[in-house]
């Protein structure tokens, strides 16, 4: 269950008040740090508006670049047990999918965690092989870069709150 805090916080953002003033309406000395934590990590109603397309389509390419790793996890299943080679350790092939489900769940409500995680977890896909051949490698540029214009935009380093 989320924090009621978090609850003001995200109506008064999308609301179009300012993390200045809301910082001020809402701080108190228990929950000034959270309070600045999920003013630091969500965007504002103005941000959500402009972008909300640009993060519709990273989105659709993340599922796609999931949904397809999960196809041929299928396969790759499906012919170990037609061959008898079936090992509960072929399972761990699934630990990316159910990360970049994790980071789409964020990358969906615009949590700066999710798109700091998915330019890393970018980037370290470049270095397994089978993502370096087309249209993989093309689908991993695309969704790094739009995660880094997302991330850049959404949270600039002047909207930074400090203690």
């Amino acid at each position: 269950m989320a924090d009621p805090l978090e609850h003001e916080v995200l109506k008064a953002l999308k609301s179009g008040t300012g993390k200045d003033i809301i910082l001020k309406n809402l701080a108190t000395p228990d929950n000034k740090d959270d309070l600045i934590w999920y003013l630091n990590n969500f965007p504002t109603g103005k941000g959500r508006l402009e972008n909300k397309w640009i993060n519709w389509l990273l989105v659709i390419l993340l599922l796609a670049v999931t949904v397809n790793k999960l196809y041929f996890i299928a396969l790759l299943q499906l012919k170990a047990i037609s061959a008898n080679m079936f090992s509960p350790m072929l399972l761990l092939d699934l630990i990316v999918p159910a990360i970049n489900f994790f980071i789409l769940s964020k990358i969906i409500r615009f949590h700066r965690q999710g798109y700091q995680f998915m330019v890393v977890l970018g980037t370290l896909g470049l270095i397994r092989p089978e993502n370096r051949v087309m249209p993989n490698l093309a689908f991993y540029l695309v969704i790094i870069g739009l995660t880094i214009f997302l991330l850049l935009r959404l949270f600039p380093k002047q909207d930074t709150l400090k203690d």
